[in-house]
C-alpha cells in the first residue's frame, strides 16, 4: 500500500444541519464565566519580572514556521502568533467568526460561492502591502506543497473533491482561487461544505503569506512548471521553515531549536496596539524548572503535568483556569506494518528478542495490550480525575458520542489468555522485545507507558518493552515514516465533527493514523464513508454507534482519556478565554495583557 495517502475526508457534508449539536458544553460561555480558581492567600508571592514580556515555558520545539507544512499545535501556535488569516473564531465560539484579513465576506445565493473583500492598509513584516493576489497566492502554494501526513486535506476536499496534489491538474487548483477586484472568491465543490469551510478558513494552514517576498526567496513562482518542484517538501526544503514574514502582532526574532523562539512586536501591525513587546516560547523539559520559573516570575505561564498540580495549590499569585473542556484524545497506537528500518524492534523477529514487522496484525496482541492498561490507575494518579476514558475515537461533545459504549478494563486475567493465544502461542513461549515511544517532557505519556511496560512485564517477564522519549519536532515525521512499532500521542479537533475523529484514527486510506499504521477493516471504512455524507441525524447516529462497538471489537490503538484542560498563570496575566480550536496553550494573546496592577 501506498504510504502516500488521499486526504479525503475529514470535511462535513453534514455540518450545517448538526454543528449545534457538536459544541461542547462551556464551548460558548463568555470569559467571565469560566470555571477560575481564586487561590485563599498563602504560599509564596511571585513577583512581577519582565514588563512587556510574557514568557511561556512548554515541553516541544515546532515542527515548522511554515503555515502550509505544520500540523501540529506547537507550530500552530507560533503561526498564529506571527501570521493571520481571512477570518477567526470569535471569543470561544466554534462557530461564529471576526473579520480580520478580509473586512467583509458574503455566501451567495448558489450556495458554493464565497467572496472576501481584502482588507485595505495592512502591511507585511518585512514591508510588502497585503493584496488579493497575496491571499490566492497563499492557498494556491499551500495546495501545490500538499506534503505527505499535512493539512491541506482541508482545501483539496471542500474546494476540489478530491484528495490532494496528485488527483487534480494545476488549471483546477488556479481555478479554485480566483481574485475579482478588491476581493477573493473560493468556489466550493458542494454547498454542504459551506459550514465547515469557514472553521477551516480559521486554522493556521490558511494564514496568508507575501507572493512578491516568498518568491523573492525560491518558493513557488507560481507558473504552473513550477508547481512540481514544491509539491510534498522535507519541511527544511522550504525557505518558510524557518523564516517568516506575516501581518500578525509578532514578528520572528530568534528560532534557536530545542531551546527558544523570540518573536518582537511589529510596530506597523494595522490593527493597533500589540499587548506585548516581546512573545517568548522556552522549551523547559523539565518540570522543576518551569516549576521554578513560574513561582520566581520568570514565566508568565508554564506547562503543567497534570500529576504534578497539586504542588500549585494553595499559591496566591497564580490565576489558575480548570475544567476546560478539550476536543482531544490521547492513544497507545499500533503499528501493524513497521517500517524495514526501523531500530526499535530489536532483532525483528519473534525470537524472544525483538519483534516481526506484523506483529500488531495479531488481534490477539492487541486485546491483550489493551486489558494491560490500568485505566483507573492512569486517571486517578495522572490525570488528577479530570478526565473521561473512552472506548473510541467518538469522543464526549462530538455529536452521536455513545456514552454507554463498550470500553477496555484493567484485566490481567483477560491479558494473560488473550496473549497466550496471540501467534498461536508463540508470544508466550518466546517473549518479545521491543521500544515504546512518547514526547520528550509529556510526564503523562511517560508515567503511561511505563504503567503498561511495567504490566506486560508482570504477566510475563519474556515480555520486555523499552520506554523512549523522542523530540516532538521529529515525531510526526517518524510516525508517516512507519518506525515506531508503537507510540503515544494525541488528536485535536481541526473542527468539532465525529468524522473529523474517526477518519485519522480508522479510515485506511485517508486515516493520518490508520494509514501510516496500516489498520485497515473494510466494515470500518464503509461506515466512515457513510456516515461522512449521511444528512439525516438519526441515520448518522446509528452508523457512529455502530463505529464505536468496532473501534472496541477491532481496536487501532489503546483509548485513553480526554482530559479536561487546565491553564495556569501568574496573577499578572489577564484576559485569558478558553476556547478549543485555539492551539496551544496561552491562549489568545492578542487579546491578552499583563500589569503589575
Amino acid at each position: 500500500m501506498s504510504k502516500r495517502f488521499s486526504k479525503m475526508g475529514w470535511i462535513v457534508l453534514a455540518a450545517l444541519l448538526c454543528l449545534s449539536l457538536v459544541l461542547m458544553p462551556g464551548c460558548t460561555t463568555s470569559p467571565a464565566e469560566q470555571e477560575e480558581e481564586e487561590e485563599e492567600p498563602g504560599g509564596p508571592a511571585i513577583p512581577y519580572k519582565n514588563d512587556g514580556i510574557f514568557v511561556a515555558m512548554t515541553i516541544g520545539d515546532i515542527a515548522s514556521l511554515d503555515p502550509a507544512w505544520g500540523y501540529d499545535t506547537a507550530s500552530g501556535e507560533q503561526t498564529d502568533y506571527i501570521y493571520e488569516t481571512l477570518i477567526w473564531w470569535d471569543g470561544e465560539s466554534a462557530d461564529q467568526f471576526v473579520n480580520v484579513l478580509a473586512d467583509d465576506w458574503e455566501l451567495l445565493p448558489d450556495g458554493v460561492t464565497y467572496r472576501f473583500h481584502i482588507r485595505d492598509g495592512v502591511k507585511f513584516h518585512e514591508g510588502g502591502d497585503l493584496s488579493p493576489e497575496d491571499v490566492e497566492y497563499s492557498f494556491e502554494r499551500a495546495m501545490i506543497q500538499d506534503r505527505d501526513g499535512g493539512p491541506l486535506w482541508m482545501f483539496y476536499v471542500p474546494l476540489l473533491g478530491v484528495g490532494g496534489y496528485g488527483d487534480v491538474t494545476f488549471a483546477d487548483i488556479d481555478a479554485a482561487v480566483e481574485v475579482d477586484g478588491e476581493w477573493v472568491v473560493f468556489t466550493l465543490d458542494d454547498g454542504a461544505f459551506a459550514a465547515p469551510w469557514l472553521q477551516i478558513l480559521c486554522g493556521p494552514w490558511a494564514s496568508i503569506v507575501d507572493m512578491e517576498w516568498c518568491i523573492t526567496n525560491e518558493e513557488w513562482d507560481g507558473t504552473e512548471g513550477d508547481a512540481p518542484n514544491h509539491n510534498n517538501p522535507e519541511r527544511q526544503d522550504s525557505y518558510l521553515f524557518d523564516h517568516s514574514n506575516g501581518t500578525g502582532h509578532w514578528k520572528l526574532n530568534l528560532w534557536d531549536p530545542a531551546i527558544q523562539i523570540k518573536l518582537e512586536k511589529f510596530d506597523g501591525y494595522w490593527g493597533g496596539a500589540v499587548p506585548f513587546d516581546w512573545v517568548i516560547t522556552q522549551i523547559v523539559d523539565e518540570w522543576t524548572d518551569r516549576k521554578l520559573a513560574l513561582l520566581n516570575g520568570d514565566a508568565d505561564h508554564v506547562y503543567v503535568p497534570r500529576q504534578y498540580i497539586d504542588e500549585l495549590e494553595g499559591i496566591a499569585d497564580l490565576t489558575i483556569y480548570k475544567g476546560l473542556p478539550q476536543l482531544n484524545l490521547d492513544g497507545f497506537f499500533f503499528n501493524q506494518d513497521i517500517s524495514e528500518v526501523s531500530t526499535y524492534v530489536g532483532s525483528g523477529t519473534l525470537d524472544g528478542n525483538g519483534i516481526p514487522r506484523d506483529f500488531f496484525t495479531d488481534l490477539d496482541v492487541r486485546k491483550g495490550f489493551c486489558y494491560a492498561f490500568e485505566y483507573d490507575t492512569y486517571l486517578e494518579d495522572i490525570l488528577k480525575n479530570e478526565g473521561e476514558q473512552m472506548g473510541s475515537p467518538i469522543i464526549d461533545g462530538l455529536a452521536h458520542y455513545n456514552p454507554d459504549a463498550l470500553m477496555y478494563e484493567y484485566d490481567l486475567a483477560k491479558a494473560e489468555e488473550h496473549l497466550k493465544a496471540a501467534w498461536g502461542g508463540e508470544v508466550w513461549e518466546k517473549g518479545f522485545k521491543f521500544t515504546l515511544v512518547y514526547n520528550t517532557g509529556n510526564d503523562a505519556r511517560k508515567s503511561g507507558s511505563e504503567i503498561l511496560a511495567n504490566n506486560l512485564f508482570a504477566i510475563n517477564p519474556k515480555f520486555q518493552v523499552s520506554v523512549l522519549a523522542t523530540q516532538w519536532s521529529s515525531t510526526l515525521a517518524q510516525i508517516v515514516s512507519g518506525v515506531y512499532p508503537m507510540f503515544n500521542i494525541g488528536w485535536m479537533a481541526d473542527y468539532p465533527d465525529p468524522d473529523n475523529f474517526a477518519t485519522p484514527f480508522l479510515h485506511s486510506e485517508e486515516g493520518l493514523f490508520a494509514h501510516y499504521l496500516s489498520y485497515y477493516n473494510a466494515e470500518v471504512d464503509d461506515l466512515i464513508m457513510q456516515g461522512r455524507y449521511e444528512l439525516d441525524p438519526t441515520a448518522r447516529k446509528a452508523i457512529y454507534y455502530e463505529l464505536q462497538d468496532l473501534a472496541y471489537e477491532d481496536p487501532a490503538c489503546i483509548y485513553l482519556f480526554q482530559p479536561q484542560g487546565r491553564r495556569y498563570f501568574t496573577k499578572y496575566i489577564k484576559g485569558f478565554y478558553f476556547n478549543t480550536m485555539i492551539p496551544g496553550n496561552p491562549g489568545p494573546l492578542h487579546d491578552m495583557s499583563k500589569s503589575e496592577s
